[in-house]
């Protein structure tokens, strides 16, 4: 008798720690399940906001006047020779891509070791250059020739425009291949008077907070005050003093005008300012 009770009570035991056990998996299933939902969600609602996200909304919302922004962007072509006819035809192939007629013929320039194709186009609200430049390069007693497509654009007032620009010539890039590319962007605007140091911190941290960023370091110079930063939403960045960089904004204050200058850069201001 003693013997059936305790071999009830160890079955019964087992079925408590099988329910349990069973119990505990759902449980840790559950959870894991939740975790990547949660993971899976937050990437899909970073993609989209990243396929609607324009750099120049939180620009403009710095209230500057004066607005203008330019756009960089220098490819290699994968090619090591490029006959004239290809050369114009890629020329020919971006224009088409953002909508750009080349009413005139397309300069050549030969100087030395580098062959320049270019066009320019100068309106009253946009400034637009194309270029194919060719590099002769000497290695183990072999030349060799890289070819650089770059594309310049400079427009006024209608800033949100920039970023549709940079989609249409990067799928313009993509469709010849030519996947390794810098892109440079970069918004410039001007408010009144000169700005504190608390009033360009925080039109800085408005900036960072709109590209979701974070600041990586600062500094101030004089009048001058600039700001290194990094969002996870721009695929580009540089490494410096051990972190990534992908924006810059500067403020400097220009004293004929009395203004103060304000600049947005991904990744950083490649031009003196």
């Amino acid at each position: 008798m003693e013997v059936e009770i305790l071999e009830s009570m160890s079955r019964f035991i087992e079925n408590l720690q099988r329910i349990f056990s069973l119990k505990r998996t759902k449980i840790t299933l559950y959870i894991a399940t939740v975790l990547w939902i949660a993971v899976i969600t937050q990437i899909l609602m970073n993609k989209v906001f990243f396929e609607n996200f324009e750099i120049a909304e939180a620009f403009v919302k710095t209230n500057s006047e004066d607005l203008k922004c330019s756009l960089e962007i220098v490819a290699q072509h994968h090619s090591d020779f490029l006959s004239e006819t290809e050369k114009k035809d890629i020329l020919h192939h971006i224009a088409d891509a953002i909508g750009l007629k080349l009413d005139s013929d397309i300069k050549i320039k030969r100087e030395d070791q580098q062959t320049e194709y270019s066009y320019h186009k100068h309106a009253k609200k946009a400034e637009t250059t194309l270029k194919i430049v060719s590099l002769q390069q000497e290695a183990d007693s072999t030349i060799k020739v890289k070819h650089y497509v770059v594309v310049r654009l400079n427009i006024k007032e209608s800033v949100k425009s920039i970023d549709k620009y940079r989609r249409l010539i990067e799928k313009a890039l993509d469709e010849m291949d030519m996947s390794t590319r810098q892109v440079n962007v970069l918004y410039e605007g001007m408010i009144d008077g000169l700005m504190s140091r608390n009033d360009k911190e925080d039109m800085a941290n408005l900036m960072i907070r709109e590209l979701q960023g974070e600041v990586a370091f600062d500094y101030q110079h004089g009048d001058s005050y600039t700001v290194y930063a990094y969002t996870g939403l721009i695929n580009e960045y540089i490494e410096t003093v051990g972190c990534k960089i992908n924006i810059q904004i500067a403020m400097t204050y220009d004293e004929l005008s009395d203004k103060t200058r304000i600049y947005l850069a991904t990744p950083i201001i490649n031009q003196s300012w």
